[in-house]
């Protein structure tokens, strides 16, 4: 399966955490099945129908999931052995092809990633650096654009040694 994974520098790179296809929740919908690994799934949100299909790698799980009942989250999410995958990311939804679950991804300087920016403009990190940064001058940023808000908050984590990218 290929993914976001390799992406380049300020592209998304997702992470296999599944927290995406939890967080839609059933905003996906299975309708029928369409053959062997093939199924008609309409976005509940815009109502937008799709032929979606089983990648090879995920049928075991996939048919695993199914036979047990549904819980939260998307019907095509499975769990692989060591992640999280979506059984039709190559065919995945448009709603799926455009979402991201973070906006922002701060890196310490030594690469290793110190939080994420979530939603609009939500921390979500375990740093007490980053955490005493974000709460002591970003927090009480007062732009309303996004766009210029997202670039006040990348000079300010820069100038405290962290890395940022923006996936806007």
């Amino acid at each position: 399966m290929t993914d976001s994974r390799t992406a380049g520098p300020g592209k998304f790179a997702c992470t296999r955490c599944g927290a995406c296809c939890v967080s839609l929740g059933n905003t996906i919908r299975i309708e029928r099945k369409a053959g062997p690994r093939a199924y008609y799934c309409r976005d509940v949100i815009s109502g937008n129908l799709s032929l979606v299909h089983i990648e090879a790698p995920c049928v075991p799980f996939f048919q695993e999931a199914r036979g047990r009942e549904q819980g939260k989250g998307c019907a095509f999410l499975v769990r692989m052995p060591e992640e999280y995958a979506c059984a039709v990311y190559q065919t995945r939804p448009l709603l799926c092809r455009e979402f991201q679950c973070c906006r922002m991804r701060i890196y310490r300087p030594d690469g290793q990633v110190a939080g994420t920016v979530k939603g609009r403009r939500s921390l979500s990190s375990d740093d007490p650096g980053l955490r005493e940064l974000w709460n002591a001058e970003i927090a009480a940023l007062s732009t309303e654009h996004d766009g210029t808000w997202d670039l006040q908050v990348k000079k300010i984590l820069q100038n405290a040694g962290f890395t940022v990218d923006l996936y806007r």
